[in-house]
């Protein structure tokens, strides 16, 4: 992926890596556009970062993933880099009897939405010159940890997502494996 010259769509850009992600880009010249869930932690991002925009995003929605798609080809026709880097860990249990709703959450958040997003930008970006799909995912992919079973499992599911994209320029995973912040989560 070149690193200038981009208009870029980061999931999960509020904090941790996608903010710092987004810092360097943004600083770079690249437009940024980042997304999440908490509407304050984006404001504060882009405030504190200006020329940077950004959209509300619940990454478990499909709806608002289509509807998020829908205004990004609209009001930013360049765009041509997606990374998808928001996620979730939280411990699961799986030692015993797991929480469902919190496992449903941790794989459509980490999993289902890098796919579903990807899918709903990827003829924008089959169209844009030098476009690139990127996604996060986390040492804990091959070396687990059981308090995280279900977040070790969907980080490793998404090195196999990303190389199965075809059609878009460059499609790389890049693996984080330790982040200074807030808690991930909602």
């Amino acid at each position: 992926m070149k690193l200038t010259g981009n208009t870029i769509f980061i999931t999960g850009g509020g904090s941790g890596i996608g903010r710092g992600l987004a810092e360097a880009l943004h600083g770079l010249g690249n437009q940024v556009i980042i997304s999440g869930r908490r509407k304050a932690i984006l404001e504060e991002a882009t405030h504190a970062n200006p020329g940077m925009a950004f959209v509300e995003l619940d990454i478990e929605d499909p709806a608002s993933i289509a509807a998020v798609a829908e205004t990004l080809v609209a009001e930013h026709p360049k765009l041509n880099v997606l990374i998808n880097n928001a996620g979730i860990m939280k411990p699961d249990g799986v030692a015993g009897v797991v929480d469902d709703a919190l496992v449903a959450s941790i794989v459509t958040t980490n999993l289902l939405g890098p796919i579903r997003m990807t899918s709903a930008l990827i003829e924008q970006l089959k169209k844009r010159p030098e476009a690139a799909v990127a996604y996060v995912t986390s040492g804990l992919a091959f070396v687990p940890l059981a308090l995280t079973a279900t977040y070790s499992a969907t980080k490793a599911a998404v090195p196999a997502e990303g190389n199965k994209r075809q059609g878009v320029g460059d499609c790389s995973t890049v693996c984080s494996d330790r982040v200074d912040g807030p808690p991930n989560g909602r």
